[in-house]
């Protein structure tokens, strides 16, 4: 259970002292320690008639030295009393907020960074040695509680249990603090998006990347594929700013559902029209949408890193064969992660003959492992009758 609850039902220290008698107390602990090593911030400091009250930490030793110095000095009483929660208290790090909660050497297990969706905070953590398991359970929603502690918008916490997997591309979570609450609104570049992090997926780590795509330079009434759109952030955030039509096709009827609800809450410039299917279907002869779509597309969007390639073949199929804009991401190797999704992207094409007439961009967007990158490349593909 975390601060915001036991805040009003336990017991705390406080120092008393005369409010004539305050400035010297202050003044003393700025001269001999940190004000936060002395007076706990999370509760009030309270005013009774003529008196003060300044709630104290936890840490005995640096306030029973305080008090020694205090003794010549100030008249003072130490009361044990419920405190009054600060609601504009704020931790500023994790290791702030655990401190005296966990001992010293395991302030290098906690994690130096995780995810944020909506309300939502996912944590990852690597097994120590030095703890046993049933301890590193209890250190784990130390953790949890620490995190809603020092971000006032989180009110769940979970931790990830495994990789991306399946055609889904989920996770295991488990709750560790909060609310056992797994769906959320997550705000991202004036757009909003309904998800559930443990039945879609969703990576907010690409917010950079999908505000770069969104102002890319696209043209008026492009008809575009985002050819594995999850919950919707390529494509709505793509339609926000640009009078387009988009196909939006997605595998997980759950993402679906949720991307038809976000197209609804946002207020698009231009058309998305959703599909729960694989979009694999589309290159079947017997498709009507495939038909359709067949050498109509003027921009696709490939956000499947860890399958991209093996659906060229669907991408080729639908891009009009005058040319257009294909965006790609692969996880490929270390080093010279960009050439490796180059050649094999080039390979790919050009086996079903289509051919990179120019590349726009390519980068690295993040580090995906140790051993491997996330590229993107942003191509002009063309098809090539020879």
């Amino acid at each position: 259970m975390n601060d915001k609850v036991l805040n009003n039902k336990v017991k705390i220290r406080f120092i008393k002292l005369e409010k004539k008698d305050a400035q010297l107390f202050i003044q003393l602990i700025k001269d001999h320690f940190r004000f936060d090593s002395i007076i706990d911030q999370k509760y009030k400091t309270e005013h009774i008639e003529n008196d003060i009250l300044f709630p104290l930490v936890e840490n005995k030793k640096n306030v029973d030295k305080l008090i020694r110095m205090m003794e010549s000095l100030i008249y003072f009483e130490v009361v044990s009393k419920k405190g009054i929660s600060n609601p504009n208290f704020k931790y500023r790090t994790l290791e702030d907020a655990l401190r005296g909660k966990i001992p010293s050497n395991c302030l290098n297990l906690i994690p130096r960074s995780y995810d944020i969706i909506g309300n939502i905070a996912i944590l990852e953590f690597e097994k120590p040695n030095q703890i046993n398991s049933s301890e590193f359970e209890k250190f784990k929603h130390l953790v949890g509680n620490a995190v809603i502690d020092v971000n006032k918008n989180v009110l769940s916490v979970f931790e990830k249990q495994s990789e991306i997997k399946g055609s889904y591309r989920l996770r295991v979570l488990t709750y560790l603090a909060g609310e056992n609450n797994t769906e959320t609104a997550h705000k991202e570049n004036d757009c909003v998006f309904h998800l559930d992090i443990k039945t879609t997926y969703f990576s907010p780590r690409l917010v950079y990347e999908r505000r770069r795509i969104a102002k890319s330079g696209i043209l008026e009434n492009e008809v575009i594929v985002d050819m594995f759109s999850g919950v919707g952030t390529f494509s709505i955030q793509i339609a926000k700013l640009n009078p387009v039509k988009i196909h939006a096709f997605d595998l997980n009827p759950t993402a679906y559902s949720f991307l038809k609800k976000n197209i609804g809450l946002n207020k698009l410039l231009g058309n998305i029209f959703p599909y729960n299917m694989n979009i694999r279907d589309l290159i079947n002869p017997s498709n009507q949408l495939g038909k359709k779509l067949h050498n109509k597309i003027d921009r696709i969007i490939m956000n499947l890193p860890e399958d991209s390639i093996n659906f060229i073949d669907v991408g080729c199929i639908l891009m009009k064969k005058s040319g257009g804009i294909l965006h790609f991401y692969q996880f490929s190797e270390k080093p010279k992660a960009i050439n490796k999704t180059l050649n094999s992207l080039k390979k790919k094409l050009n086996g079903f003959n289509w051919k990179i007439e120019k590349i726009i961009d390519s980068k690295i967007v993040k580090s995906y492992s140790p051993k491997a990158e996330l590229v993107v490349v942003d191509l002009f593909m063309k098809y090539s009758n020879s």
